[in-house]
């Protein structure tokens, strides 16, 4: 076991270890091009030794997002070389041998679904923004500064009630699950939250849940030491209100889960009558209320001691709520002994923590010192101490003699509180971890309560989860496109990935449905909803490993290890690859990565290169999944490359299937916006066209533009030669150029010598007025002069 410092875990030294390993699997992707004959290749660059194209390539293998991962196998690996140097000398043979690493992979955790930073983002799972209010953004969108937005945590996320149910919410969200026992229990039990007959008792459960704080920080604070609330927080929310208000409702819940019908069965049920140990919150609950006075703490502002937790405490403060009228006497004694014209200069005595007693005596303004300093006693020395609204306060023998008899009463109370209030910190910590685990319990408890609140809210439905590698969706909607559009049209699904050993169960499955494709590839126009489709099966398939309901007619999904995507680009000037160099990266990843189980989604892949290079790697990217037979994921793809299809690029096999999102053409409607109408249902076989001038019509693109672009489809597929029809002129221009071509005959014509009645101005006149075409002034012809 070593111990290595904080810099060993430096992310970009991480990826200059990983970029110099020479491993073959970083290899296997080598390709040799074919060229035309004459050419030759560039000799400045060379890709082994290319830093950049290395990194391109590492990405491929490893998801570099995952920072602290990438950062703890860069440290790793540097001490790997540390002790190879050590142990072996440079020339020695051996020691390309030694240490050497044969492979490097990704792993996923046990029982989770696998998802990178682009499926989070591509699908909407998580999405912060700013916060509205200008005075809570901070310059982090990660922290508390920030809100939740249009995200599919987000809709769930406003149905907690508390802190820790927040945390235990994204938590799942963020770690869905492949464990079917945890899914079908999450499952069942928001079915029970759900039941008409606990519609009360989970009412109640949701106001005790927003009474109930998280109380780890308060935890933290008592070990710190500290139990005072800060100048932003009032007594009855600091820590020790925060602790007897958690007890005494978390006692509740306790009591109010027990009545929830069917939830005798619940693993939660369970749990929270065994983990929410009543005795400890009882015991927590009285130590706080037996020794916390919290209406004198307010008033003080600080944490005070409850009369009769402490004898001594209570003679203090006996004592110290006394020193008014024991400081009138003191005061008139004082006049006694002193002369009698200096009686009336002598106002008060006063106490002052850490000073002490004092004298008051009236201020003499023109001395600046006080109408009487001690003058006629003996051996009584007046110390003046300090001057406040035209007073002066001393100390004297008999203020010297009182803080020697009575000390520093305020202070000595402080200290006894003090040390009661440190007794209690550390009895309340004899229970904290019994008190972290009903706070963890009331969290999880919260979350299962948000999934049902949400699965009511928003007209969700049980999914089955089952270990057959398929996924069949009725009804599917997209939980998020629903809530911003006036209607949404629902769509089936229907898909079998690769039965891997080839299993009792999906063989049957197999049989009973027939030939159930593995890839689905859609086609059709801009804005018909393909996008969007794809999404919604991943966003279900999601929801589904949380162990929430999802927002579907009837679902069963086979357990998913993995969603990966090709949909959205995430470019930054941070990041020295092009916008098609990521797609790229995202297309390989999800090759190298993929298992049967995996679910792929590829969305306009091969769009910002040539479009035979990008039907190609599209064709082949399906291909290579097509191929993999019983190891084959469960694919969904949306393209316009009818290239593809055209020239059969794509195999004829039943594992690949072909739909597109129907859509009503009228060419014959009035308006631009009544010609195209997408219904947004999803029918078998491919669309033949994307119908893209009306797509470009309906935002807003010039009809001129529109109506050109056409023409030069229609010429396109009539497979005419575009150079030639673009030389072509139009009507328009050909007249133009005969009218032109006529006034210059008629110009070479004219004799400029012949001065007749009519001036060279008046014959230029007539000649471009003869033109029809040609709508020239006086004024422009006087532009060339009259001649003379």
């Amino acid at each position: 076991m070593r111990t290595l410092g904080s810099v060993e875990f430096n992310y970009e030294n991480a990826k200059s270890h990983l970029i110099n390993l020479d491993l073959a699997s970083l290899h296997r992707g080598t390709m040799h091009f074919n060229t035309v004959a004459g050419d030759e290749a560039d000799g400045g660059l060379d890709m082994n030794d290319d830093r950049h194209a290395r990194l391109m390539q590492l990405a491929t293998w490893i998801n570099l997002d995952s920072r602290f991962s990438v950062g703890c196998a860069g440290a790793v690996l540097g001490d790997i070389q540390r002790r190879k140097a050590a142990e072996y000398l440079s020339n020695d043979p051996d020691a390309n041998f030694a240490f050497r690493i044969r492979s490097i992979e990704m792993f996923t955790l046990r029982d989770s679904l696998f998802v990178n930073a682009d499926t989070l983002a591509s699908l909407q799972i998580l999405g912060s923004e700013n916060h509205p209010n200008f005075m809570n953004q901070g310059p982090d969108r990660s922290r508390s500064e920030a809100k939740e937005g249009l995200s599919l945590y987000g809709l769930f996320h406003v149905l907690t009630h508390t802190a820790q149910g927040k945390t235990k919410l994204r938590q799942m969200f963020l770690r869905p699950s492949t464990d079917l026992e945890l899914i079908q229990e999450r499952q069942k039990s928001i079915s029970v939250l759900l039941r008409p007959e606990n519609g009360a008792n989970i009412e109640s459960i949701g106001k005790l849940l927003r009474k109930i704080k998280n109380i780890k920080h308060n935890l933290l604070q008592l070990k710190k030491g500290i139990s005072l609330p800060s100048r932003r927080i009032s007594v009855e929310r600091g820590t020790w209100a925060s602790l007897q208000a958690f007890c005494a409702f978390t006692a509740e819940l306790r009591e109010a889960v027990q009545k929830l019908h069917g939830a005798e069965n619940l693993s939660i049920t369970a749990r929270i009558a065994y983990g929410i140990r009543q005795s400890d919150l009882l015991s927590v609950g009285e130590l706080i209320t037996g020794t916390i006075d919290f209406q004198q703490s307010k008033e003080a502002r600080r944490t005070c001691v409850i009369q009769g937790m402490n004898a001594e405490l209570d003679e203090l403060k006996r004592n110290y709520d006394g020193l008014e009228y024991f400081l009138d006497d003191i005061a008139g004694r004082l006049t006694k002994d002193i002369p009698e014209w200096a009686r009336n200069y002598v106002k008060n005595c006063i106490f002052y923590p850490q000073i002490g007693f004092l004298t008051v005596v009236s201020l003499n303004l023109d001395t600046g010192r006080g109408d009487y300093e001690g003058e006629g006693l003996s051996d009584d020395d007046w110390e003046r101490m300090f001057v406040s609204d035209g007073n002066i306060y001393y100390k004297n023998r008999c203020m010297r003699e009182l803080d020697g008899q009575y000390g520093d009463l305020y202070c000595m109370i402080v200290d006894k509180e003090i040390e009661i209030i440190h007794e209690l910190s550390v009895r309340v910590l004899e229970h904290e971890e019994a008190l972290l685990e009903a706070c963890d319990l009331c969290g999880e408890l919260n979350s299962l309560l948000a999934l049902a609140l949400g699965a009511d809210k928003y007209k969700l439905t049980a999914p089955q989860l089952t270990s057959t590698n398929i996924i069949q969706i009725q009804g599917g909607r997209h939980p998020l496109q629903e809530l911003v559009v006036p209607s949404f049209i629902p769509n089936d699904t229907l898909l079998l990935g690769g039965s891997g050993d080839g299993t009792a169960d999906e063989m049957i499955v197999s049989d009973a449905m027939g030939e159930v494709p593995s890839v689905l590839v859609m086609t059709g126009p801009n804005h018909s909803g393909k996008s969007i489709y794809l999404k919604q099966i991943a966003l279900i398939v999601y929801l589904a490993h949380i162990g929430s309901y999802v927002p579907a007619e009837q679902a069963c999904i086979g357990l998913t290890d993995r969603i990966l995507t090709r949909i959205a680009t995430r470019e930054s000037v941070s990041r020295n690859e092009s916008a098609f160099a990521i797609d790229l990266k995202q297309a390989a990843f999800s090759i190298n990565f993929a298992t049967r189980r995996s679910l792929i989604l590829i969305d306009e892949f091969g769009k910002g290169t040539n479009v035979m290079d990008g039907a190609g790697l599209v064709s082949a990217l399906l291909e290579h999944f097509l191929g993999l037979d019983e190891a084959a994921p469960r694919v969904l793809a949306a393209t316009h490359f009818h290239e593809i299809f055209e020239n059969k690029l794509l195999p004829d096999t039943p594992k690949l299937s072909f739909a597109h999102m129907d859509v009503r053409v009228d060419l014959e409607a009035d308006s631009v916006d009544d010609q195209v109408t997408f219904l947004f249902r999803l029918v078998p076989r491919r669309s033949a066209s994307s119908f893209g001038s009306r797509c470009a019509a309906l935002n807003g693109v010039d009809s001129t533009v529109v109506e050109r672009s056409e023409a030069l489809v229609l010429l396109l597929a009539r497979g005419e030669d575009l150079r030639a029809a673009c030389a072509r002129l139009s009507d328009r221009e050909t007249e133009t150029l005969e009218e032109a071509e006529h006034v210059s005959r008629e110009f070479l014509k004219m004799d400029p010598d012949d001065r007749g009645k009519d001036s060279v101005r008046d014959r230029l006149w007539d000649l471009v007025s003869g033109s029809s075409s040609t709508e020239l002034d006086s004024e422009d012809v006087s532009l060339l002069g009259d001649g003379e």
